[in-house]
């Protein structure tokens, strides 16, 4: 989802006349944070024999959430970030208040053609799921229930908030694009209405 919000977000900057080289220019602070949180979720896939890691692989997912969160809160004067934050603090709490897991549509999964990962959180060897069948209260309907199927060559199941985190993706990397072509442009238009004085 979040690969398509990129791309969507590029095309969309391009229609409206942006320029990737301005994406050269971007600084967000506290970048590294992602990359950690990004390894964070990759641990459990890159070292599923350590002890410490299937141990502890249930709260690697949350931690890299609130890592997320932190970098989209010292950022929120980005365009688009605000609307990231309302997805992450969506996904963050349906987790909080799942025993830190993330409740996911089983059915979804087959019908997108994940029956591997179905397996994994049926068979215990994902452990940052938990069948949304299983969800008896309201925070279901933040839970991962929106199918994209196949023949989508990225089929997924997503949640409301990662619908939210998408929109933030497309809003800040044409934002980003356009922003120094809208500048410059009315600085130009400044410029020349000050020279007919």
């Amino acid at each position: 989802m979040f690969l398509e919000a990129a791309i969507l977000g590029l095309l969309i900057g391009i229609i409206r006349k942006g320029r990737f080289s301005n994406l050269a220019e971007i600084k967000i602070n506290g970048w590294i944070l992602i990359f950690i949180a990004v390894l964070l979720q990759l641990l459990p896939l890159l070292a599923p024999a350590f002890p410490f890691v299937e141990k502890y692989q249930r709260y690697f997912y949350i931690a890299s959430t609130i890592l997320i969160l932190f970098v989209v809160t010292i950022n929120l004067n980005k365009k688009g970030f605000r609307i990231i934050s309302i997805g992450v603090l969506l996904n963050l709490f349906v987790m909080l208040m799942n025993g830190f897991k993330m409740p996911i549509y089983l059915e979804g999964l087959k019908f997108a053609g994940l029956e591997s990962i179905v397996k994994g959180i049926e068979t215990g060897d994902i452990l940052n799921y938990m069948p949304l069948e299983k969800v008896m209260d309201w925070t279901k309907y933040f839970g991962k229930f929106i199918v994209v199927p196949k023949p989508y060559p990225l089929a997924k199941v997503i949640s409301v908030g990662d619908i939210f985190m998408s929109l933030g993706i497309v809003l800040f990397i044409q934002g980003e694009m356009t922003k120094s072509y809208l500048t410059m442009k009315s600085r130009m238009i400044r410029m020349g209405y000050k020279s007919r004085w």
